[in-house]
């Protein structure tokens, strides 16, 4: 086990170490298409090929990422929390220095110790704990009901994740309560995007009621909306795409021999109302796996693609 954990991770840092050879970032022209292998480490699937895993905030999120760039190089990206748990290692983020830490860290020197207070906003614990936090962080619980929000029991350690209380959104997902109209929690991007896309810190509805604007403000305002924003690109002008839409072109093309797979289906790109304003292409996630591969014959079939000058 400890030989093909030390290879596993041998394989994992050289694929981080040609990632950040092939791409310096992700250009606005790229493609990325999502879920494209499975993955099982010692005969149990840990990763299943076209469906999305559940991260530590109960959201529904891509199991691997695979992005084409101009020059049509591709890099596949795994979760990095996935691939701790696969390793038995501890994983937590600090976001005061923007660094994962994996595994136990040094402690800190006798002569200046740092002691974070419960609450601190620099660290974020994704585990569930396993007794109520003493001192948890929560969030506005009026604002997140009045958009249809549930707060969830506070006697309940499944309530939190690390020192942060949880709550479910409208669709059932789970969400970080001090998230909701916490314009501190968003990065200058963010707030940048937050300023041209929100009204008074919510999604606009349209005349049919329907709710619309980006996604990755999701956290922020609390919910997901119908109408789900992307830029313009190349073949579209910028619009709105249903989620529900997208999920079912991704799954048409799921699990698809490379000759059978169309590569690429299209969706009605829509404008805020609603009224389908053009074609949204939705690429396959790549042909560089087989169902019911190993963690192995994943890295093998990677170390096979760079051979080639696939990747």
């Amino acid at each position: 086990m400890k030989k093909r954990i030390a290879s596993f991770a041998g394989g994992f840092l050289a694929a981080l170490t040609l990632s950040a050879c092939l791409t310096t970032a992700l250009a606005a022209s790229g493609k990325v298409s999502y879920n494209f292998a499975n993955i099982s480490m010692d005969g149990t699937r840990k990763i299943t090929a076209g469906q999305d895993i559940t991260a530590a905030n109960g959201q529904k999120v891509p199991g691997s990422i695979l992005y084409t760039d101009e020059a049509g190089g591709k890099t596949n990206y795994l979760p990095i929390r996935t691939i701790s748990e696969l390793l038995g290692t501890e994983i937590r983020y600090d976001s005061a220095t923007k660094t994962v830490l994996l595994g136990k860290q040094p402690a800190k020197p006798a002569a200046a110790p740092e002691v974070r207070p419960a609450g601190d906003e620099s660290v974020i614990d994704l585990r569930t704990p396993k007794t109520v936090p003493e001192n948890p962080r929560r969030g506005d619980t009026a604002l997140i009901k009045s958009r249809g929000g549930t707060i969830l029991p506070d006697d309940d350690p499944n309530s939190y994740r690390g020192n942060e209380k949880m709550f479910k959104d409208k669709d059932g997902e789970l969400r970080y309560e001090y998230m909701v109209g916490n314009l501190g929690a968003l990065d200058d991007l963010d707030k940048k995007v937050a300023e041209r896309h929100l009204v008074n810190g919510d999604y606009p509805k349209n005349n049919k009621g329907e709710n619309y604007g980006p996604k990755q403000l999701v956290n922020y305002v609390g919910y997901v909306p119908d109408l789900l924003y992307v830029a313009e690109e190349g073949d579209h002008p910028a619009g709105y795409y249903r989620q529900t839409e997208r999920s079912a072109a991704t799954a048409k093309m799921d699990g698809r021999s490379e000759e059978e797979c169309p590569h690429t289906i299209g969706i009605p790109l829509y404008d805020s109302e609603g009224k389908v304003i053009g074609s949204y292409n939705i690429g396959c996630a790549g042909h560089f796996y087989a169902p019911g591969m190993t963690l192995e014959e994943v890295l093998e079939s990677v170390e096979d693609a760079v051979e080639r000058g696939e990747w």
